[in-house]
């Protein structure tokens, strides 16, 4: 299964030259990243120690924002549609215990599933960075940090 917020049916192959996804992978491949790549697009298969968390933009905005502030930021991808989603790559520091609570907006994706990745192109734009990676800013931030962010930006949302 793959978590993008968008379905398979809604991933497209990107048009045009396949050089674009070539230096795409060997990018990924450089920051140590074990993408894989098919007609659909390009992932990133999450393992025992990673999740994305993702959240609507406006709530990740706000959630980037603080971990930036905080020098904690790590890569987060933006998925077009109608309602963008964001989702922030994370590191798991211990198991997700099963009565963990996010916001009502917030889901989990954690292994055997895997995230689209750019230049992954949707029926609604392409897949983008929102904050990307960096051979000194590849590594995620700790699952607990975003978490704790995504739990305040929610309920600034909601006052």
């Amino acid at each position: 299964m793959t978590i993008t917020s968008i379905s398979e049916r809604d991933v497209r192959p990107e048009p045009g030259p396949r050089r674009a996804l070539g230096e795409a992978l060997a990018g990924y491949r450089v920051l140590g990243w074990q993408v894989s790549a098919s007609e659909q697009g390009v992932f990133l298969p999450l393992g025992p120690a990673t999740t994305g968390l993702v959240m609507p933009a406006r709530t990740g905005s706000r959630v980037l924002a603080d971990l930036k502030a905080r020098m904690l930021a790590g890569p987060v991808i933006a998925i077009p549609g109608p309602r963008e989603q964001w989702i922030f790559l994370a590191e798991l520091v211990a198991l997700l215990p099963a009565h963990l609570r996010a916001p009502a907006q917030v889901q989990f994706v954690r292994s055997p599933q895997r995230v689209v990745l750019p230049p992954t192109a949707t029926r609604y734009g392409p897949v983008r960075w929102a904050n990307p990676p960096s051979p000194s800013r590849h590594w995620f931030p700790p699952f607990t940090a975003v978490l704790a962010l995504a739990r305040s930006a929610a309920n600034a949302d909601q006052d």
